[in-house]
């Protein structure tokens, strides 16, 4: 019993040190974060944070695509509610498709920095 105590305690505390250390900027000190960035891991909390994201542009461009389909199924669909929806879709594909090549280069970045 007192074994599995320590057990959960010590994998509770690995994980605490091992979140500290991939934490990811928030969304206004991301500049800082880009600017100061000098070691591995100040990239790889960069990359993590062009990760979501990306994850975030992508589940927005999906939403809208799913939407402007929705509107297609209108008897006279209003063609301007389409138009908006894939125009939405598409900057947010875009926008996603950005922020992982912004991730991948400070991937990149990382693996070359020294600790």
């Amino acid at each position: 019993m007192l074994k599995n105590k320590l057990a959960l305690g010590l994998s509770s505390l690995a994980l605490l040190v091992l979140t500290a250390c991939t934490a990811m900027p928030l969304t206004s000190e991301i500049s800082e974060a880009i600017a100061n960035a000098t070691t591995a891991v100040d990239h790889q909390q960069i990359a993590n944070y062009f990760s979501e994201k990306a994850a975030s542009y992508e589940a927005e461009a999906s939403r809208h695509e799913k939407m402007a389909n929705s509107y297609g199924g209108y008897p006279r669909g209003p063609i301007s509610y389409i138009s908006h929806c894939r125009s939405l879709q598409q900057g947010f594909s875009a926008a996603a498709k950005d922020a992982r090549a912004l991730e991948q280069a400070h991937r990149q970045l990382a693996a070359g920095a020294s600790n």
